[in-house]
C-alpha cells in the first residue's frame, strides 16, 4: 500500500512539474519513411493536416480524418465528393494546385503538424524547405493500387491513432478480388483492347506505369499505350488508328471542345468510336481515374461494360454505394452523385 502511495505521488509530481503531456512524450515521436524514401520525425499530436493534391485530400477523408484538415489543394475545394463528406472544407484555407504552384508561405503561416506533398515538380523541393523550419511533410506517390494502400498505411502512421485504414483496404481488396475472380476464366483471345485518353485530350494517353494501366489491367483489357513510359505522353491521330482500340475511356476532366475532335472523320474507322465503345470515367463526384482508393471502382465499372456475362449478376449501384458508405459515410446517392459516364 505504502509503495503504491509513492508510485503515485511520483506521477502526480511529474504531471505538476512537467505539464500532462510529460509522461509518454517519447512515444508519441514517431519517424516514417515516406515514399520518397525520406525519413520524417513526427513530433507529437497531428491535429492539423495540409493536403498539396486531390489524392492526398481523398486519402485523408478516405480515413476518417477531414476535422483536421486546415488546408487543401484548390481542386479539392471545388470536389463535390469533398465538400459532401466534409461540408467544412469550404471554409478550409486553399493552398494552391500542383499544376498552377503551391503557396509555401500560406502552407507555414498555417502552423500545420503535417503536410501531405506529391513526388512531381517541386513537392521534393517544398517538403524539405519545411522540414528545415521543423514542419513534418510526407511525400506519397499513388500510381499503383499498392502503393495507394501504402500511401493510406503511412498518413495513417504518421497522423497515429486510430484511423479506418484496415476497412479502406478491406473495401479496396474485396473490389479487386471480385474483378479477378469473374475474370479468371477468360480466354486471352476473347480479352478486348482499351485506350485511355486524358484531361488534355484525345491524343494524350496514360503510360505502363500509371493508376490507368493498372485499372484497364485488373478490368481484363490490354492496354495499347502500356508500354509507354512516364506519365502522360502525346500521340498522333494515326498511332491511334493503328492501335484501334475496342474501347476507349476519356478522363472524367476532359473539356467537351476536346472530346469532340472524336467526330473527326479520320478516326471514323476505330472499332470503339465506330461501335459507339467511348466512354468518360465515372463518376460525377469524384473521377475515379485520379488516384485514391475510388480507382478501384473503376476496374468494376470498365470489366462490366466489357465482359457484361461475366457479371450479369452484378449490380454496380449497389457496390458503389456499399463502398461509399464504408468510406466515407455516406452512400453515392445520398450525396447526389451518378455514374454519369455518357459522352455528349
Amino acid at each position: 500500500m505504502v509503495q503504491r502511495i509513492r508510485v503515485w505521488a511520483v506521477f502526480l509530481l511529474v504531471l505538476l512539474v512537467f505539464g500532462p503531456n510529460a509522461m509518454g512524450k517519447e512515444l508519441a515521436t514517431r519517424t516514417v519513411m515516406d515514399q520518397a524514401s525520406r525519413r520524417v520525425v513526427i513530433p507529437g499530436e497531428v491535429n492539423k493536416i495540409v493536403t498539396t493534391f486531390k489524392p492526398a485530400t481523398l486519402c485523408v477523408l478516405s480515413l476518417g480524418l477531414a476535422p483536421r484538415l486546415i488546408g487543401v489543394d484548390t481542386s479539392s475545394k471545388r470536389d463535390k465528393l469533398s465538400k459532401a463528406v466534409f461540408p467544412g472544407i469550404k471554409k478550409v484555407t486553399s493552398v494552391g494546385s500542383k499544376s498552377m504552384g503551391i503557396n509555401f508561405e500560406t502552407i507555414v503561416s498555417l502552423e500545420p503538424d503535417l503536410v501531405i506533398l506529391y513526388s512531381q515538380r517541386d513537392g521534393l523541393q517544398m517538403a524539405d524547405r519545411l522540414a528545415d523550419l521543423h514542419i513534418p511533410a510526407i511525400v506519397i506517390l499513388p500510381e499503383t493500387f499498392k502503393t495507394i494502400q501504402l500511401s493510406l498505411e503511412l498518413i495513417a502512421r504518421a497522423v497515429g491513432g486510430k484511423s479506418k485504414i484496415n476497412e479502406v483496404g478491406a473495401q479496396m481488396d474485396g473490389i479487386i478480388r471480385l474483378v479477378r475472380d469473374r475474370l479468371r476464366d477468360l480466354p486471352p483471345q476473347e480479352r478486348k483492347f482499351g485506350y485511355f485518353a486524358s484531361s488534355m485530350g484525345v491524343f494524350s494517353t496514360t503510360t505502363g506505369n500509371m493508376i490507368q494501366h493498372e485499372i484497364f489491367t485488373i478490368a481484363g483489357i490490354e492496354n495499347v499505350s502500356g508500354n509507354l513510359r512516364g506519365y502522360f505522353q502525346n500521340i498522333s491521330p494515326e498511332q491511334l488508328s493503328h492501335w484501334n482500340p475496342d474501347i476507349m475511356v476519356l478522363s472524367r476532366h476532359m473539356k467537351r471542345a476536346e472530346a469532340s475532335r472524336l467526330a473527326n472523320r479520320g478516326l471514323a474507322q476505330v472499332r470503339a468510336i465506330s461501335t459507339g465503345q467511348v466512354f468518360r470515367c465515372p463518376s460525377s463526384l469524384s473521377p475515379w481515374d485520379f488516384p485514391s482508393p475510388l480507382s478501384v471502382l473503376a476496374t468494376l465499372w470498365l470489366a462490366k461494360k466489357v465482359y457484361p456475362a461475366q457479371f450479369s449478376d452484378i449490380d454496380l449501384s449497389a457496390k458503389v454505394n456499399e463502398f461509399h458508405l464504408a468510406l466515407f459515410g455516406q452512400t453515392m446517392d445520398q450525396m447526389g452523385g451518378d455514374l454519369d459516364e455518357i459522352i455528349q
